[in-house]
């Protein structure tokens, strides 16, 4: 049975004149970085196995809502193949991005135990296949095996403490700070290495979701990071820039 390892440090950043990237960020290996998170965000290959014995496999295909905010649901689900966005929409009906889900991460199971509602949006991104585990199948397999039963109560534990970092963002009173906190966030669990640092795989339309701002002033606060030489602004990507050798 494989162990959640500790997550690496995120990259830092003082946002001052003469801008300070602290040492974590040199070390930062997106590739690793994001293996990492994904190892520890997802069920071990017992509980995998075991989930898969009682759930039934559907695909589904681009832009499908798999879950609604609100919807009543008494199915747990565990993404196979693919990604899942995880949205919610404001009471003036914009969007917030909260996250992807990668796959081998389980979604759904304080709404399945405590027998309520499902809190946000699940859109699928690309042909994805998802496991549908019924309350009762699951509530039987934990019975069975308390391995499964201690998975999944670590799977809930990562999730309260993912929220509480998102809420503890969105406390932030600069956008500079919110803006960079949600690039951090993303480069845990969409982003890959490239040669001048870490490219972030998502539009500026969804990182103004993330940040919980406007896309105009998003993209103006983006424009000032890459007049200080932290990003580059791509095609639906932003790149998180290595500091340059001394």
């Amino acid at each position: 049975m494989k162990h959640a390892r500790p997550l690496p440090p995120a990259p830092s950043v003082k946002f001052q004149q003469g801008t300070v990237r602290q040492h974590a960020f040199k070390a930062l290996d997106a590739e690793v970085f994001t293996k990492v998170w994904a190892e520890n965000a997802a069920l071990t290959e017992h509980s995998t196995q075991a989930l898969h014995s009682v759930g039934v496999l559907r695909q589904w295909t681009e832009g499908q809502v798999v879950l609604s905010r609100g919807q009543s649901t008494s199915t747990a689900l565990l993404l196979v193949k693919g990604r899942l966005r995880v949205s919610v929409t404001t009471p003036e009906g914009e969007e917030q991005l909260l996250r992807w889900m990668l796959p081998g991460e389980i979604s759904g199971l304080s709404s399945v135990f405590a027998e309520t509602t499902y809190p946000a949006d699940l859109v699928t991104v690309g042909t994805t296949q998802v496991l549908h585990i019924e309350r009762t199948r699951l509530i039987d397999l934990i019975t069975r095996d308390p391995a499964v039963a201690v998975d999944l109560l670590r799977i809930l534990g990562l999730r309260i403490n993912q929220l509480l970092d998102t809420l503890a963002d969105q406390t932030m009173h600069s956008l500079e700070q919110r803006v960079w906190a949600a690039l951090e966030r993303i480069a845990k669990f969409n982003s890959v290495a490239v040669p001048d640092g870490v490219m972030l795989r998502v539009s500026q339309s969804d990182l103004a979701q993330a940040a919980s701002a406007s896309r105009q002033r998003v993209n103006q606060q983006l424009r000032q990071l890459q007049e200080q030489g932290l990003i580059r602004l791509g095609y639906r990507n932003i790149v998180l820039l290595r500091p340059s050798a001394p």
